[in-house]
């Protein structure tokens, strides 16, 4: 993320504190059944799964930028409002299977698909997502 700016950065650095917020609520990484049951794009399913596995994934398609920004764009606008729908994601757990999936995507997305004004939209969103997870009163 450092070789990606200070935004990313900065990105990273909530991500930290929203994942410390999550681990309080008791949400544990998913299971295969949920993950493969989950609306998120095929390659990050492939990656939660290899990671439950402890096996390495292939890397994404450069067309997982588009993927990933018709997915984070057609998330619910209240997932960003605090007690909003967020905590309803399939991702929004703590771990392996967690949040840290959206970090990884948005990676993906400026290494193989090439940055671009998605990647800063996308960036944006998932900032909001974080600090509603930080800002969420029952976490």
């Amino acid at each position: 993320m450092d070789s990606l700016g200070p935004k990313c950065q900065a990105l990273a650095s909530l991500w930290l504190w929203a994942e410390a917020a999550l681990a309080k609520s008791g949400c544990t990484d998913l299971s295969f059944n949920e993950i493969r049951q989950s609306s998120i794009p095929q390659e990050w399913k492939d990656w939660m799964s290899a990671k439950l596995m402890v096996t390495d994934t292939t890397r994404p398609s450069e067309l997982f930028g588009k993927v990933f920004t018709e997915y984070i764009q057609g998330l619910p606008a209240s997932i960003t409002t605090i007690g909003g729908s967020v905590m309803s994601e399939a991702w929004c757990c703590s771990g392996k299977t967690g949040i840290i999936g959206l970090v990884l995507c948005l990676y993906w997305q400026a290494e193989y698909s090439g940055a671009g004004k998605d990647w800063e939209r996308n960036i944006e969103r998932v900032e909001g997502i974080f600090n509603t997870l930080i800002a969420t009163p029952e976490l």
